[in-house]
């Protein structure tokens, strides 16, 4: 089987910005779905994102190098859940 991490973030400006200890505090990510092993670059197969704009999404994949490879959205909250997802987080975690 196919071992996946998951990552929990906020989209904001069409890019997500990571939740919790594995990335750096305000960071974003870029999400592809190209696989790490394939021989083209990981911009060819750049998610768009714009319509999870201000919503915390769950996302599948493998990261490495600023990147997210294999990516899939899995999941997207609504309003209440990413008020609470922010609430979590904290004011210090600049996602607003």
């Amino acid at each position: 089987m196919n071992h996946q991490d998951l990552f929990l973030g906020i989209v904001q400006n069409r890019q997500f910005h990571p939740l919790g200890s594995k990335f750096p505090l305000g960071s974003s990510i870029r999400l592809t779905n190209i696989q790490m092993q394939e021989a083209r670059s990981p911009e060819s197969g750049e998610l768009d994102l714009t319509q999870y704009e201000g919503n915390a999404i769950m996302v599948q994949g493998h990261s490495g190098g600023g990147w997210i490879y294999a990516a899939r959205v899995i999941d997207k909250a609504g309003p209440i859940l990413t008020a609470v997802v922010k609430w979590v987080f904290g004011p210090d975690s600049q996602v607003k």
